[in-house]
């Protein structure tokens, strides 16, 4: 194998030595304030005397109470997660399908399905690549203020995302299952539906509910663009200096997704233990139907979850403002407008394809010369930036988060991890919590006021937007990576802890080995992930391509925008053909 699990460790090493090449040691910058304790001493002061009324004493007595308002932002926050997430899944199911090699037959037609294949890849990667706050402000140009900007520009990039998760976890599920079936002349569809598919299906309901949790945070996300969310409170609060009308919003935030970690944690539990059926002898096709073992609790949440997301759809703000047809109309083609390349551009005198084609390349004022110049100052160095930002984060998160999975699966930390009795099981369990808590805690807060602070704390350099990436993705790693394995078998894990192995022999051993093809799945998903968030941070004044973006659109130049977006949108696509590269041959080296 050219290409080993060994390699993939000295390639990630290598590649952080030569990010902070690239970025420098300076950690912290000279240029920060004159005395940043003091705001982040304030700041933290609030984490223990939370705001239960409003600080702004200029408030008119009539003014909605703080909690009433704070409540209403949270309801809107969920209502958009649930909306773009329900709209998100189904779409997402059907292109991870066609994204997906296990969907497709394994004979000589299979290289002409490729060519349907890639296509819907590279369709996905371009979806997920533009991240939810560039979507918001394209939509919010082309359509105006309305809930449905905000809807779509969350179900966009979540269908993308999702497609990519469903599909490579399908891929990663056994195949002897489907050769059987499609041996005794089962069709490859019925191998599919029958086997692979109800393998996945745990996986599959568990990534959504986390997509769920995704979107409460993205919808946070888009406050500080002005929807009204409890991000845009947050945002408020914080340039005031309300720094515990700051931390009760996080709170709140923090414990909604507890909440939603908890049912994600108890449905996956139920889908994967299941309930034992009770045989008795010589029974009938129909005393077996009735006694199929049923879980309430899954019908129940299967019910309520649709009630849910109807009450969103149907209940609150319309979806869609009212305006005339003709002034939306307007409004989108003015945005159309402006997203052309300039020297293209409708308003110039440039009315025939003809005349358009000779305008790409035509002198200085060509659409080529246009791009060439963009790449040149800025776009090379601000992507290289990205680059280099977003490769640090997630291997610095990668690190820490294959470090303390161990200690935060449950199969592990207890008394009795994986059936097997050892000692020091109370320890681990109330350490596992703690693990848990933190993992919890990290992912709650959003990169933004991660970095923000960071910012003010370091000065203004990359490295605060690196640790801001890093501390949340080292949550959603750890999340994703206890879940993988807690999900894996027990037998091979537990037959090391039988012959005397500890508990972190059975992980090194046998855990890792067996979920590292799914590790280096949700490593590169982050790793585009940080790609995204590590250019929408550069609108906080790091050289980086969101910088540009934020200068752009100060003057409302949507095609520069457009030009930096999709700087960054090919270099996720590329990550994407990598990551399918590194599993393919992963999964070639555990078959030898």
């Amino acid at each position: 194998m050219w290409f080993g699990r060994r390699w993939l460790v000295v390639a990630l090493g290598f590649l952080l030595f030569l990010c902070v090449a690239r970025l420098g040691t300076d950690f912290v910058s000279h240029t920060a304030g004159s005395d940043p304790w003091a705001s982040t001493f304030r700041f933290f002061s609030g984490a223990v005397s939370p705001s239960f009324t409003d600080q702004n004493p200029s408030l008119p007595a009539d003014a909605e109470p703080f909690f009433s308002r704070l409540g209403g932002d949270l309801l809107r926050t969920v209502r958009y997660a649930l909306i773009a997430t329900s709209l998100a899944i189904p779409a997402g199911l059907i292109l991870g399908f066609f994204a997906s090699e296990q969907w497709w037959p394994a004979n000589r037609s299979r290289v002409l399905f490729q060519f349907i294949r890639w296509p819907v890849r590279i369709s996905l990667a371009l979806m997920r690549s533009i991240h939810e706050l560039i979507w918001a402000i394209f939509f919010l140009s082309a359509f105006g203020d309305a809930p449905f900007s905000a809807c779509l520009a969350l179900a966009l990039p979540f269908t993308g995302t999702l497609a990519k998760v469903f599909s490579e976890l399908i891929d990663e599920q056994n195949r002897s299952a489907k050769l059987v079936v499609t041996a005794v002349g089962g069709s490859g569809a019925q191998g599919f539906l029958s086997t692979i598919f109800p393998m996945a299906l745990p996986d599959l309901v568990s990534y959504s509910l986390y997509r769920f949790e995704c979107g409460l945070r993205s919808s946070a996300v888009l406050g500080f663009i002005g929807v009204e969310t409890i991000g845009l409170s947050i945002n408020r609060s914080f340039e005031n200096g309300y720094y515990g009308e700051v931390w009760t919003a996080l709170y709140v935030l923090i414990a909604t997704v507890l909440l939603i970690e908890g049912l994600g944690h108890l449905t996956r539990k139920r889908m994967t233990q299941g309930r034992t059926r009770e045989i008795t002898p010589q029974a009938s096709e129909e005393q077996l139907r009735k006694t199929a073992p049923r879980d309430w609790f899954l019908r129940s949440s299967a019910v309520a979850w649709a009630a849910v997301i109807v009450m969103a759809f149907t209940l609150g703000k319309p979806l869609v403002t009212p305006m005339l047809e003709g002034q939306r109309l307007e409004r989108l083609s003015r945005f159309l407008t402006k997203l052309t390349p300039d020297p293209i551009a409708p308003e110039k005198s440039v009315s025939t394809w003809s005349e358009r084609g000779e305008a790409w390349s035509e002198g200085a004022s060509g659409v080529l010369p246009w791009l060439a110049e963009r790449w040149e100052n800025p776009g090379k160095e601000a992507l290289t930036n990205t680059l280099a930002m977003s490769v640090a984060a997630i291997i610095l998160a990668g690190l820490l988060a294959f470090a303390l999975v161990p200690w935060g699966a449950r199969s592990l930390a207890n008394q009795n991890p994986l059936g097997v009795a050892m000692s020091g099981g109370r320890f681990l369990k109330g350490l596992g919590f703690v693990v848990r808590g933190f993992f919890v805690l990290t992912r709650a807060v959003p990169e933004y006021l991660y970095a923000f602070l960071l910012v003010g704390l370091m000065g203004p350099s990359a490295w605060p937007l690196i640790i801001a990436l890093a501390l949340h993705n080292v949550g959603i790693l750890g999340r994703l990576w206890t879940e993988v394995v807690e999900n894996q078998g027990e037998k091979i894990p537990r037959s090391v802890l039988q012959v005397g192995g500890s508990r972190g022999q059975g992980y090194l051993g046998a855990l890792a080995p067996m979920s590292l093809n799914r590790f280096v799945l949700f490593f590169f998903y982050r790793w585009e992930s940080c790609v995204r968030e590590a250019t929408v941070l550069g609108m906080l004044g790091i050289s980086s391509l969101g910088y540009y973006i934020s200068i752009q659109q100060n003057f409302r130049e949507y095609d520069d925008i457009l030009f930096y977006t999709l700087l960054g949108a090919m270099m996720v696509i590329l990550g994407d053909l990598l990551s399918d590269l590194v599993r393919r041959k992963m999964r070639v080296g555990r078959r030898e």
